[in-house]
């Protein structure tokens, strides 16, 4: 038969068992925390709904949530919560592109490019997604086609809308005019929603684009 004392003591531990794990789950007790938890669902009024079920409103630089994300959300005392934003996971990389007919890498110093290969990634910047791409190409006269690639880029690095850019290539001089007075060295670049990439008036003769650069180029996804 257990003593008063002993049934005494082993209600007050239960009791202080009790208030450690209220105290550990109430925010009020326990103050602002942070955990990582993954989104399960997008809303359209700012907020996702974590895998555990827990409703939390985005940062406004926390844009383009992704079913999926690994995110940090944190709590206030009060026990609003917060998602901070998505999680890292690795520098994405970039891929070289293939080229259509006609064209070829530029990472010699052939028709004066050395600009490295055209290649492209996926990068996610000031809170939004884009896209940015690096090096050029040299050109066979003549050869210009719909599509600088050999095939049109996936839905995933197409822009929302074309995007037309100015870029530079060999210096030309125009018919019946002297090149210390008048040169053509830019041509313009359509990334359009089809997933193709153009070069703009890129005309065989003497105008014609022999190499380009797309280094530092990027627009945005969405």
């Amino acid at each position: 038969m257990k003593s008063p004392h002993s049934s005494v003591r082993q209600l007050a531990d239960a009791l202080q068992q009790q208030a450690v794990t209220a105290g550990s789950t109430t925010p009020s007790v326990r103050g602002a925390d942070w955990r990582l938890a993954t989104v399960q669902t997008i809303n359209g009024n700012g907020t996702i709904v974590t895998a555990d079920g827990i409703t939390v409103r985005r940062l406004e630089t926390y844009t383009l949530p992704l079913v999926g994300d690994v995110i940090a959300v944190t709590q206030s005392s009060s026990g609003n919560w917060l998602a901070l934003g998505r999680l890292s996971s690795g520098d994405p990389g970039w891929t070289t592109a293939a080229l259509g007919t006609g064209y070829t890498q530029g990472n010699t110093t052939s028709q004066g490019n050395n600009n490295g290969p055209i290649r492209y990634r996926r990068i996610n910047w000031q809170g939004g997604w884009w896209m940015e791409w690096d090096g050029g190409a040299t050109r066979a006269s003549g050869a210009q086609t719909a599509n600088v690639l050999s095939a049109a880029l996936s839905s995933t690095f197409r822009p929302a809308a074309r995007a037309s850019f100015v870029a530079p290539r060999n210096a030309t001089s125009i018919t019946g005019v002297s090149l210390s007075t008048s040169v053509v060295h830019s041509v313009k670049v359509d990334f359009d929603t089809d997933g193709t990439v153009s070069l703009i008036s890129a005309a065989a003769g003497d105008v014609d684009t022999q190499w380009f650069s797309l280094k530092g180029f990027r627009y945005p996804l969405t």
